[in-house]
């Protein structure tokens, strides 16, 4: 079984702007997470962060409170834990997403209206089916990111 964690935190302007500190927290929890077994998705919507990380339940943890301690992220909240079967970012030490006005359809298919507010989040949450439905947007999101790489790929070649 693999272990799943889902968290929320607010965003906490350190230094660089917005777009080069979620590129430098996916570049190091790429890192962290290939060398701890760790995969996983995050979510960031300009003022705060949802992700999935699954793996091993002590590795996942240890995951966890370095994001706790990391200033980038404040208010901390798990929203789920669960044991699957298999892991849904196979392949995937960390994928990311910047909301925008592209995505927003996504969003609103998988009945994310309001954004990534903490007290939705946590009323959406509530059930295993509420976990369900954020990995679930989590991988259109990184399906989403894939075909518009793919699509820069070709346009450049």
């Amino acid at each position: 079984m693999i272990y799943q964690l889902i968290y929320h935190s607010h965003f906490m302007a350190v230094g660089a702007g917005p777009s080069s500190t979620i590129r430098s927290i996916l570049r190091a929890s790429e890192a962290n997470n290939f060398r701890d077994g760790i995969t996983g998705f995050l979510i960031f919507d300009k003022s705060s962060f949802v992700q999935v990380l699954e793996g091993d339940q002590a590795a996942v943890l240890e995951a966890y409170e370095r994001i706790g301690d990391d200033p980038r992220h404040a208010y901390l909240t798990v929203l789920a834990t669960r044991q699957v079967a298999t892991r849904a970012f196979e392949g995937w030490a960390m994928g990311g997403h910047i909301t925008s006005d592209e995505t927003r359809d996504i969003y609103v298919r998988h009945g994310f209206v309001g954004g990534l507010d903490p007290a939705t989040l946590g009323a959406t949450l509530g059930a295993t089916l509420g976990a369900t439905r954020v990995v679930a947007l989590a991988q259109d999101l990184l399906a989403f990111e894939t075909r518009r790489q793919s699509q820069r790929v070709v346009g450049a070649a």
